[in-house]
């Protein structure tokens, strides 16, 4: 079975969200293999059923169908990624659904910008995304600035997967706790 995520050339939306997070994530998974285990938070967030995405959908008065984890596939642009909530037909509105509210989501809005990209390239014009952050929904205009910053994403963690040396890390107050911090060259 071809897995996308293991071909350095694709890009998937784990990778535009944790390079955003920190460039040296990707980078460690495409020359070490390594991957964080599930956490208990992560878990809790990958629960999140199809009731509480429909509940969402209702509520977000999405165009219909509604579909949900939608895997989407662009072997042509070596892009892959799964949408929590893909609705619409004629056009299409995107959600990405995190569990919790947190205080620190760019990482998130990456990944939903990539969603975006990668359905407008995939399956059709995108007008509607939005982040959902808990209780807390975040509204973003799908404009080109969004397909253009999505573009960029795809291209930066492209060239840091297939660069031979780690990129440098972005350092904060996350580096801490980072798990990838064993396998992270500046704290050797």
């Amino acid at each position: 079975m071809f897995r996308p995520e293991r071909d350095v050339w694709y890009v998937t939306g784990w990778d535009v969200r944790q390079f955003t997070y920190c460039p040296v994530i990707p980078w460690l998974r495409a020359n070490y293999g390594v991957e964080e285990p599930p956490t208990f938070s992560m878990a809790l967030g990958l629960d999140v059923g199809r009731d509480v995405k429909e509940l969402i959908a209702r509520k977000l008065n999405l165009p219909k169908p509604w579909r949900f984890e939608v895997r989407v596939d662009d072997h042509r642009e070596g892009l892959s990624g799964t949408v929590d909530i893909l609705a619409g037909s004629r056009w299409f509105a995107v959600v990405e659904v995190k569990a919790f509210k947190r205080r620190r989501f760019e990482h998130f809005t990456s990944q939903l910008f990539f969603y975006v990209y990668l359905v407008n390239k995939a399956l059709g014009p995108v007008r509607e995304s939005y982040l959902v952050l808990g209780d807390e929904v975040v509204s973003y205009v799908v404009d080109e600035y969004v397909l253009k910053k999505a573009s960029e994403l795809v291209r930066k963690v492209r060239e840091v997967k297939a660069s031979a040396k780690p990129p440098n890390p972005r350092r904060g107050t996350h580096c801490s706790y980072c798990w990838y911090r064993r396998y992270c060259l500046s704290f050797g």
